[in-house]
């Protein structure tokens, strides 16, 4: 039943009604008249029915019924109120209107629908690599599928600049202002057609990236396609280069195949004559071998090359437009290295009697005869002789000891270079070499070390002789370790090819001063040298070679003296205050020896000494064998105490100024330290009045500390074109010494001024509201001046509708009642009240306003 609601609507607005009444019996979920999906996804719909409406079938755009089957693409559900439509993956016939059917209890049906339209995404197809042929026409593939339909357009460059030719213009000068405008590519070498973009002739400019662009106005979206356009042209000749020398055997042979073309060119490698040519590939080999050939782009590579490797070689050059390309031959030569035959060695004993000769013979036993060269060369590579043939001579005529060695034969070509060794072994008697030492000093339970070398062939047995005689051994007693007393260690070694050093250590007693020690060499002659055990005495005085005197110290610098055989352990400094005749007036300082980088100069420090006092001091050397001789004594004396003596540097014209606006360098340089150390050093600041006097502006600085062995100090944050008194301090013991100096900056720089202007704005941007703090407080002040105004108007719209209800049902009485009232007030304006009203009228009216409303309703009015 359809309710009354107009008492006047025409036929036709009934219609209307029932029909909206009718199809709202069917509520379909999702309730949009026009759904949008994307392709191959899943989607479900539900319908209901109201009332006594029961929901019969759901209707594919094909006005087919859509069968109840779970197996199926598109199926339906039942459910307690309704039908479910159910889709899995949406397809393109998927897009229609969609209708449900439903019937009430009378068997009148319903129906309602939805339309829905199949989103299919942008999809290109084409390849992304295209080869166009430099010169000739060719079109670049791009076609577009999507569902609203695409449009296509195109544009060229990283840039995307639009390919814009398609539309034709009458006048040359709009058509260049819409291109600059629109950043448009004009020219009649591009034509867009079904299935790409034409390029009507081809040239280097093509060479590129263009972009196909589609954009499906209906669904908003748009995809750009890039297709990168390679300009193709046929391979030229090609032609091999290998470095020289380019294959050596058992090495590695790299042959480089060069050619050009568009695009890139590819390469084969072949080998062998033009009727039984093969190809050259990878040769497959196990994870720890190497292969034989390696092929890599235009570069084959031959590892471990041999003769077997000889031949031509062919590469084939092509690209993917000259599919035919070009070919070209390398002839490999392979170089064989050399290898020499080995050389027997020649051994000579020498005599008085008579003279000897040798002769070498080197021959060269394999290798390629290509730049061969054969050379004599000593073992440190001295050349002796060179030659170009495969044989070469070395010869000794008469030999002597000295040639007693080694010599190489060296063999060259482009291969590589080879030697083999000849030796010439001469036998001589030993013979000492040094060192030239006679004597060795120590004291008794000193170990004392002597040294002998000899040259020999062959190698010597070398011996220790103590030449003391006795009937158990008339030629001296053999040393040996661990059985003779004193004896530590004695050591043989070689040195060289013929040279032999021996090394005895031995700890002498007193009965062992005034004995000989012999070193023996036999071959089985006899070589010797003998050495005599002396006992050391102590060194000799010491005397320094620079002294220098400060206010409490004294420092001298000593020289080690003689030492009689022994090392120097330490320096014995004796000093003692003139004038003061005590019996421990004399005291004793005790240096250890030090060597500093193989320096023995040593410097002597007498510290805690008073200042301008004279002192006698006597420097002594120690070693083991004692203490040295005490010769006269030196008298120095020590300096007056006083302040530090320094000064500024400011002489150059560069020292007199600043070399910055906001930074001043000071520099000094410190005369003397006034006999003691410097403590403290510190420097103050401030501006200086004008003139150049050193007479200040205000107060100094506080005092910056500075590091006491500084000797320069850069002042910061100062003003720009400034002159200021600069003050330095330095403390010692005896007191402050300090120096001034005037010093002006520079003007200020660009940059400062900038960086000083940016501090200041900085600052100044801190110290005001923040912008979105004043933006708040109005959006504020504006919202709430709103929300007063609407509630005013609600509540005046609520009293309004109030009194107007009351004074529907009062007109009637109200309208005498308005009359008499301003009758009786035209009578009451002559008797002395304003506006014809006492006063006691308006009071009555402020406490019953809702009764005076009644009399007077035109004051309900706002």
């Amino acid at each position: 039943m359809i309710p009354c609601i107009c008492t006047k609507c025409t036929e036709l607005e009934l219609k209307v009604m029932l029909f909206n009444t009718v199809w709202s019996d069917l509520i379909i979920k999702p309730n949009d008249a026009l759904l949008t999906r994307d392709q191959y996804r899943s989607f479900i719909a539900s319908c209901t029915g109201q009332s006594d409406t029961k929901v019969i079938s759901w209707r594919t755009p094909q006005q087919t019924e859509v069968p109840e089957n779970d197996a199926a693409r598109v199926t339906i559900e039942r459910q307690t109120y309704g039908l479910r439509l159910r889709i899995r993956n949406l397809t393109i016939e998927d897009q229609g209107k969609w209708e449900c059917v439903g019937a009430n209890m009378d068997g009148i049906k319903y129906s309602k629908q939805f339309q829905m339209n199949i989103k299919v995404p942008i999809t290109f197809h084409g390849d992304s690599i295209q080869y166009a042929p430099l010169g000739q026409q060719v079109t670049i593939k791009c076609r577009v599928h999507a569902n609203p339909s695409a449009e296509v357009s195109w544009f060229k460059g990283q840039d995307k600049t639009r390919i814009g030719n398609f539309y034709s213009y009458s006048s040359k000068k709009y058509d260049c202002h819409l291109n600059c405008i629109f950043n448009i590519v004009a020219s009649q070498n591009y034509e867009k057609t079904s299935d790409g973009l034409r390029i009507n002739r081809v040239d280097m400019a093509d060479n590129g990236t263009f972009w196909c662009r589609a954009d499906v106005l209906e669904t908003g979206e748009s995809r750009d396609f890039e297709i990168i356009v390679v300009a193709s042209e046929s391979v030229t000749h090609p032609r091999i280069q290998c470095s020289s020398p380019c294959a050596i055997e058992k090495k590695t042979a790299t042959l480089v195949c060069e050619a050009s073309g568009l695009p890139a060119t590819k390469y084969q490698w072949f080998y062998g004559n033009a009727d039984k040519l093969r190809a050259v590939i990878d040769s497959p080999v196990g994870a720890s071998e190497v292969p034989k050939f390696v092929v890599r782009g235009n570069q084959l590579t031959i590892n471990y090359v041999d003769e077997t490797d000889n031949g031509k070689y062919t590469c084939h050059a092509s690209n993917d437009y000259d599919k035919v390309g070009q070919k070209t031959e390398y002839i490999l030569n392979v170089i064989v290295p050399p290898r020499l035959t080995p050389i027997p060695e020649i051994e000579i004993e020498l005599t008085d009697r008579e003279s000897h000769r040798a002769v070498f013979q080197c021959r060269v036993e394999r290798g390629s005869a290509e730049s061969l060269s054969l050379e004599w060369q000593y073992m440190n590579n001295t050349p002796i002789q060179f030659e170009k043939y495969k044989l070469i001579e070395l010869r000794f005529d008469p030999i002597r000891r000295e040639h007693f060695g080694n010599y190489s034969c060296v063999a060259k070509n482009l291969a590589d270079t080879t030697f083999v060794i000849a030796s010439l072994l001469v036998r001589f008697p030993p013979l000492y070499i040094g060192p030239n030492i006679q004597a060795v000093s120590s004291i008794p339970g000193y170990r004392a070390v002597m040294k002998c070398q000899f040259e020999s062939y062959p190698a010597p047995v070398i011996q220790w002789i103590k030449m003391i005689r006795t009937v158990q051994d008339p030629e001296g007693r053999l040393l040996t370790s661990d059985i003779d007393h004193g004896v530590n260690d004695i050591t043989t070694k070689q040195i060289g090819s013929t040279l032999w050093e021996t090394i005895l250590s031995y700890t002498p007693d007193e009965r062992d001063f005034g004995l000989s020690f012999e070193c023996r060499a036999l071959n089985p002659k006899v070589g010797r040298h003998s050495i005599t055990l002396q006992k050391a005495e102590p060194p000799r005085a010491v005397y320094p070679t620079e002294a220098k005197p400060l206010a409490n110290a004294i420092e001298l610098v000593v020289s080690p003296p003689e030492t009689g055989g022994l090392p120097l352990v330490n320096y014995i400094v004796k000093y003692e205050q003139i004038g003061v005749n005590q019996p421990d007036s004399i005291k004793t300082l005790k240096f250890p020896v030090q060597t500093m980088n193989g320096q023995q100069v040593q410097t002597l420090r007498i510290d805690n000494l008073q200042p301008s006092t004279s002192y006698n001091i006597n420097i002594l050397a120690e070693t083991r064998a004692g203490i040295g001789q005490a010769k006269s004594p030196i008298r120095l004396k020590t300096l007056d105490r006083q302040i530090p003596q320094f000064k500024l540097l400011s002489t150059p014209p560069e020292e007199q100024s600043c070399m910055d606006d906001r930074k001043c360098l000071v520099k000094w340089s410190i005369e003397s330290d006034g006999g003691a150390p410097i403590l403290k050093a510190d420097i103050l600041y401030a501006i200086a009045k004008s003139g150049n006097d050193l007479e200040i502006m205000g107060t100094f600085s506080d005092p910056q500390l500075i590091d006491p062995l500084k000797t320069e100090y850069e002042i910061v944050n100062l003003q720009p074109d400034t002159n200021y008194i600069i003050v330095v301090k330095l403390y010692n013991e005896a007191g402050v010494s300090e120096q001034k100096i005037r010093k002006q900056t520079t003007k200020a720089r660009i940059d400062n001024i900038y960086s000083t202007i940016k501090s200041h704005m900085k600052n100044y941007r801190s110290d005001q509201p923040s912008k979105w703090a004043i933006v708040g407080i109005v959006f504020g002040i504006v919202f709430v001046a709103l929300l007063v105004i609407v509630i005013c108007v609600l509540i005046r719209m609520c009293r309004t509708d109030t009194r107007k209800t009351k004074g529907s049902d009062m007109d009637r009485q109200t309208q005498p009642m308005m009359n008499g009232e301003n009758h009786s007030d035209d009578s009451k304006t002559n008797n002395g009240y304003r506006n014809g009203r006492s006063p006691s009228r308006k009071r009555q009216k402020r406490r019953n306003p809702a009764r005076n409303s009644r009399f007077s309703p035109s004051e309900l009015k706002f």
